[in-house]
């Protein structure tokens, strides 16, 4: 009987710690097209903004330009940092409008892991789209490990800047 309560506590116990030992926060991507036609052809400027729940009211926005531009079989691709430094994992929880024309997941725009953070990319008719993009950032620490606002702006800045040069 001792030996089961034993087991028992230890089970909950371990179960109680693996609830804390992680934690999410979500990431909105939020990209508007120009209006003139030499704009509709560029990439449309993006700003990440942070949020600690999917329906937050008060997105703390990041203070710089997260994209840059890379060459992928000839043609333009534009890349953001979706500002979730060491997550395990990040995916899209939706793309608003749903049923936007020129934004198709793993055609046109996909997130991707670069060691240890993950981008957005976006190609073809979505790169020069308005579009927002809501996603979910798991990390495997508790809330209280994760580094302050400014920090992570920091260094998601540093990587912009490096990555356009």
């Amino acid at each position: 009987m001792i030996r089961s309560l034993i087991i028992l506590v230890l089970f909950y116990t371990s179960v109680a710690a693996g609830l804390e030992s992680k934690h999410w926060q979500w990431r909105l991507i939020t990209c508007k097209a120009g209006d003139s036609p030499v704009q509709k052809k560029d990439a449309s400027s993006c700003k990440v903004s942070l949020l600690e729940t999917e329906n937050d009211p008060n997105p703390r926005p990041a203070p710089f330009d997260p994209c840059f531009e890379e060459e992928n079989d000839g043609k333009p691709r534009n890349y953001c940092n979706i500002v979730c430094p060491g997550a395990d994992t990040a995916y899209l929880i939706k793309r608003i409008p749903q049923n936007h024309r020129s934004c198709f997941g793993h055609f046109t725009y996909k997130i991707e892991k670069r060691s240890p953070n993950f981008f957005i990319w976006r190609d073809a008719k979505c790169r020069s789209s308005s579009v927002e993009f809501l996603i979910r950032c798991e990390f495997l620490s508790p809330r209280s490990a994760f580094r302050a606002d400014e920090d992570i702006f920091e260094e998601a800045n540093r990587i912009a800047t490096d990555l356009r040069q």
